[in-house]
């Protein structure tokens, strides 16, 4: 894979069962032959919510943040274009 920012969805769900679709930014870095690729989240966006859901907390390091870093990149991750 080529190094750089990728992105690709996940789902999350509240303490009340709300489903809300994010958009993950995703880097990925090329390491040396000794150490392991890596995968680094750069942002997070709701992209859908149900219209009664609070919106959430998207900090780094929140509980939502946490969750996605520990879910990791999803399939299907597409190539950020910058164009």
């Amino acid at each position: 894979m080529k190094e750089g920012n990728y992105f690709g969805t996940h789902w999350y769900w509240d303490e009340e069962d709300r489903e809300y679709t994010i958009c993950a930014t995703w880097y990925f870095e090329n390491n040396y032959p000794d150490m392991p690729d890596e995968w680094i989240l750069k942002d997070i966006e709701v992209e859908v919510q149900e219209p009664s859901a609070p919106d959430l907390d998207l900090m780094r390091g929140g509980r939502v943040w946490s969750f996605i870093a520990e879910d990791g990149p999803p399939e299907g991750l597409r190539e950020w274009d910058h164009e």
